[in-house]
């Protein structure tokens, strides 16, 4: 294997192994670590160790012979398509399965299904492992997804999202009680500076902006808020949330000590409920995915407890 990459702006301060799993599918983060020991992935030429932190504008090169790991990767098949034509479709999104590969995923995501059922849309899009893909949902965030079909579909849609014409209204059940019955977050974001997984509001960062409204309040403990990213920042609404002081129920990466989830919460209860968007003949159209069974459940059993 000879490849090369730059590392990004977005990409400085990652692991030097854990930017080559995301790089290089199919090789397990343990082979990848003997290669970058064995000097077979160096940075600038140079080896170095794999926790030494990248910066932006070096240069990776991997040069070693080791095989792929062949593993036997599940397609997920339940998926809920809620819209279909021939340009688009557009699904509801389970939790817990990644949207493409990428840092520590290396299949059986919504793009292996795409290429499973669709084998034409391969060649559709700007990279081959996001096939179709104009925007994205976190892995554990369940809801409204849309892929396009075809390079049009996906030129006209992509822009959308890039100019921020596409609307997108979540739900979201948060610890605590809002003192307002709705507000507007405007608030830089940017990679954390001490943990590479997550973001942080960063004055130094890209610009970010939220809106919400309070859906419903249960006993002082959780309210149910629905959601509105302007914008369309990695991990934007649990950041601002979190930032707000009211971290989503469920989400293990961006939360506060002690608080305890409700019986049942096994991830984030996080849910892109809505997405508005112009179809090329100029009409809009609003898709809408039910929400997630173990997302209803858990505010079936508040609502009983309250």
């Amino acid at each position: 294997m000879n490849k090369q990459f730059t590392v990004s702006p977005e990409e400085a301060g990652q692991r030097l192994d854990v930017f080559a799993v995301s790089k290089i599918p199919g090789y397990s983060r343990a082979t990848l670590q003997k290669a970058i020991t064995a000097g077979e992935i160096t940075v600038n030429g140079q080896p170095v160790k794999p926790k030494h932190t990248l910066q932006s504008g070096q240069t990776v090169e991997a040069h070693f012979k080791a095989k792929p790991v062949e593993e036997a990767v599940e397609i997920p098949q339940d998926i809920s398509i809620i819209f279909e034509d021939k340009d688009i479709v557009v699904i509801n999104k389970p939790a817990g399965i990644a949207v493409h590969t990428g840092q520590g995923i290396s299949g059986g995501t919504i793009a292996d299904w795409l290429l499973q059922k669709y084998p034409d849309i391969k060649n559709v899009g700007e990279d081959p492992t996001r096939p179709g893909i104009v925007h994205r949902l976190d892995k554990d965030t369940s809801g409204a997804l849309l892929i396009t079909k075809t390079q049009k579909a996906y030129d006209h849609y992509k822009k959308q999202f890039q100019m921020r014409h596409a609307k997108k209204e979540y739900l979201a059940l948060v610890f605590g009680t809002l003192g307002e019955d709705s507000g507007r977050i405007v608030r830089a974001i940017a990679r954390s500076k001490r943990n590479p997984m997550r973001r942080a509001v960063d004055p130094e960062g890209k610009e970010a902006i939220t809106e919400w409204r309070k859906e419903k309040a249960y006993h002082g403990r959780y309210t149910l808020l629905r959601v509105y990213p302007l914008t369309g920042r990695t991990h934007q609404i649990r950041v601002h949330l979190h930032w707000l002081g009211f971290p989503i129920v469920g989400d293990h990466l961006y939360n506060f000590k002690r608080q305890k989830a409700p019986q049942g919460v096994k991830r984030q209860l996080l849910h892109a409920e809505k997405l508005t968007v112009v179809q090329p003949n100029n009409q809009k159209i609003t898709f809408e995915a039910p929400l997630a069974d173990d997302f209803q459940a858990v505010l079936d059993s508040l609502s009983v407890s309250s």
